[in-house]
């Protein structure tokens, strides 16, 4: 065998100095052996998009081959689209989704007014984020490996030693002033000009959207929501005692404004949640114009909005689209963020724009918490003030986007036919649904007790609807091990 063996490398040896390969019994040049171990590579997400690839000169050494056969390849991979050259920098990968798969169907929601009753699942879900055991391919949790962790853990134990006498006292209720100035300029990529003052920092996202809720409606009134919506703003209703009207959504442009226009026309509204950019589930962004025409129709009707743009830093295509909030000309929207996707969800640090309603808000949040931890707004403010969180995030958004094409591509190869996808431009969850038929609340159970957790879509409405849908995340799974879940998730399903 061990001649055997000797005899094959040698054999191989006088193959790669002729430039000849053979491959699964066929013959090929070894140009088109580097372009197909490159474009495995690629596709297995070991390089992600815009991410660099190895030299000219690396790939003569690797593979053993002279530079003009290294150039041929990579010439061979521009021309296919799969990779792109910048002048005196080298190559660089370039995803061109050359397949198109099909979207999922428009919501199409009843417009009665529902209160909520989703508790129950939403917490055992929450409850499983605590499971290491778990392959968590729905958790819409961000990678900590992308997270600017090292730099923030320094920073925080600076911050301990120099601020002692700071932290033994309650931070201001509108927040530490230094983190307001910093939100001050990240207000400014999404076209919102704003003061430090009109600035209040709050426990997370979810924490503002309840204190906007608290002051611009009561229990009993109704709510605007977009079908499917995040469930965590569904639990927030629930616990307010209010009603909720989904809303059809498009999984690429987001809210029907048809039927905002038809439900305001003929219902009690008090308010809308909305999450115009990157939504969760779906992934949807409404167009500039869609936005503009939806601040004008509620303000006209004097409809507060409340605005979640937790994933608006997260944009796959460079600058982030502009806020419902920069066209806000009336105060009328409550802006609701969070530091927990592009820094760290552990800080539970998020903040809001109150507009007309800043009064009531200052006191919601007075009588909530008082305030929000001054240790972790301290060490946020020195961080953003270093500006390196930029570079975190244009890393960690590529490295998504990578993932979210191969998770996108996987799905389709190994699911049912007939599955459809959604196709974030940010974000990194992603909206699937089965064909008609599928139960995913039993295929949830069954893939839990193969220790992979997954988001049934029922919890993200009020009206048990969407039992054939199910939210996956590409973000806390590594791609190897993403690969083999959705295959593992297949086989449960097929099953």
């Amino acid at each position: 065998m061990q001649f055997i063996k000797n005899i094959k490398a040698i054999t191989d040896t006088i193959i790669v100095n002729i430039n000849v390969y053979r491959y699964n019994g066929m013959t090929m040049f070894q140009y088109q052996k580097i372009v197909l171990l490159m474009e495995a590579d690629i596709n297995d997400g070991i390089y992600g998009k815009d991410e660099r690839l190895p030299s000219l000169r690396h790939v003569c050494e690797r593979y053993q081959v002279s530079m003009s056969t290294a150039i041929l390849s990579y010439q061979k991979l521009e021309q296919q689209g799969v990779i792109y050259s910048r002048s005196k920098s080298g190559f660089f990968v370039s995803i061109n989704n050359t397949h198109n798969i099909p979207a999922p169907k428009k919501s199409q929601p009843s417009h009665v007014a529902n209160f909520v009753n989703i508790g129950q699942m939403s917490m055992a879900l929450v409850d499983e984020a605590y499971d290491k055991n778990l392959i968590k391919l729905g958790a819409a949790v961000p990678d900590a490996s992308l997270l600017p962790i090292s730099n923030l853990s320094r920073i925080i134990a600076g911050v301990a030693r120099r601020e002692n006498k700071a932290l033994a006292t309650y931070e201001k209720v509108q927040g530490n002033i230094k983190l307001r100035d910093q939100i001050v300029k990240l207000m400014k990529d999404c076209g919102v000009q704003c003061q430090t003052s009109d600035i209040m920092i709050t426990n997370g996202c979810l924490d503002a959207i309840g204190l906007a809720l608290k002051s611009v409606a009561k229990a009993g009134d109704t709510i605007i929501t977009e079908s499917p919506t995040y469930f965590g703003i569904l639990q927030v209703i629930e616990a307010l005692g209010m009603k909720v009207v989904e809303v059809a959504t498009d999984p690429k442009t987001g809210l029907d404004l048809d039927e905002i226009k038809t439900i305001i026309a003929t219902q009690t509204i008090t308010a809308c949640i909305v999450m115009p950019t990157y939504s969760n589930p779906l992934g949807a962004t409404m167009p500039a114009e869609n936005k503009q025409k939806l601040v004008t129709m509620l303000s006209a009707k004097n409809i507060a909005i409340i605005e979640d743009d937790t994933n608006g830093m997260l944009s796959h295509k460079g600058n982030r689209p502009k806020a419902l909030k920069a066209y806000d000309d009336k105060n009328n929207i409550v802006y609701c963020a969070s530091f927990s996707k592009f820094i760290s969800p552990s800080l539970r640090v998020g903040w809001l724009l109150a507009g007309k309603f800043a009064e009531q808000v200052t006191y919601q949040k007075f009588l909530n918490n008082i305030s929000t931890s001054s240790l972790s707004q301290y060490a946020l403010a020195e961080l953003l003030q270093k500006n390196t969180h930029r570079t975190v995030i244009k890393k960690a958004v590529q490295k998504y986007q990578s993932r979210m094409y191969l998770l996108r591509q996987w799905v389709d190869c190994y699911f049912p036919k007939g599955t459809s996808i959604s196709d974030p431009e940010g974000g990194f969850v992603l909206w699937v649904e089965l064909p008609s038929g599928y139960d995913v609340v039993a295929i949830y159970k069954r893939a839990y007790e193969k220790n992979i957790s997954i988001t049934p879509g029922v919890i993200f409405s009020t009206q048990k609807a969407y039992k054939n849908h199910m939210r996956l995340s590409c973000a806390s799974v590594d791609v190897p091990q993403l690969k083999e879940s959705i295959k593992k998730l297949a086989t449960i399903i097929s099953d």
